[in-house]
């Protein structure tokens, strides 16, 4: 099983491994796993990503399960989430039948999504948690979202809204509140 901790992200991909409790605390052991909606334990792979045809990997795979029309471009913005003892190995070996089966697509409506990492002096491109050791300051987020006119087959109504918004971009910057690990002096020994 592959693991990491905190995050690994890209420009366009964030993968966050992260604890979280099923509700109903219901947890089979690895053995009996049979599927990605199935729990092994409290740790969880989380990852959003835009899913777009042509590109190859998950998010053309996405794309093709969401839309079946020969146009080629972002769908939308899609998530992925499961048991990290399910997901790890076909995350590790880029295996998309399990991932796809574990994503859905949140919004048709965006069609473009960009991130950023904040270190605490400057905003980086990718992240990786388990390489650098530590986990950003910040996350920027900016969404594009298109509107109907221009999203050809994104949006499945027919009729098109004269009074739609032009395309528009949206930022959120999430601080994300790490402590600074604790680290005892020789002369407080």
């Amino acid at each position: 099983m592959t693991y990491t901790n905190g995050l690994v992200g890209t420009a366009n991909d964030l993968q966050l491994f992260i604890s979280r409790p099923d509700r109903n605390l219901s947890y089979v052991s690895s053995q009996e796993l049979t599927s990605t909606t199935q729990r092994t334990s409290d740790l969880f792979i989380v990852r959003y990503l835009m899913a777009q045809k042509g590109g190859g990997g998950l998010a053309s795979a996405i794309a093709e399960r969401e839309d079946q029309s020969g146009e080629t471009g972002a769908i939308g913005l899609a998530k992925m989430q499961g048991d990290l003892f399910g997901l790890s190995t076909a995350v590790a070996t880029d295996e998309d039948i399990p991932q796809v089966g574990a994503s859905t697509l949140l919004a048709r409506e965006v069609s473009s999504l960009q991130f950023r990492y904040f270190d605490g002096l400057s905003w980086q491109e990718q992240w990786d948690s388990t390489a650098l050791n530590e986990l950003p300051r910040a996350i920027e987020i900016v969404l594009t979202l298109r509107n109907q006119q221009s999203s050809g087959a994104a949006f499945s109504e027919d009729s098109v809204d004269a009074f739609a918004y032009p395309d528009s971009k949206h930022r959120m910057v999430v601080q994300i509140p790490v402590a600074e690990p604790f680290a005892m002096s020789e002369t407080a020994l």
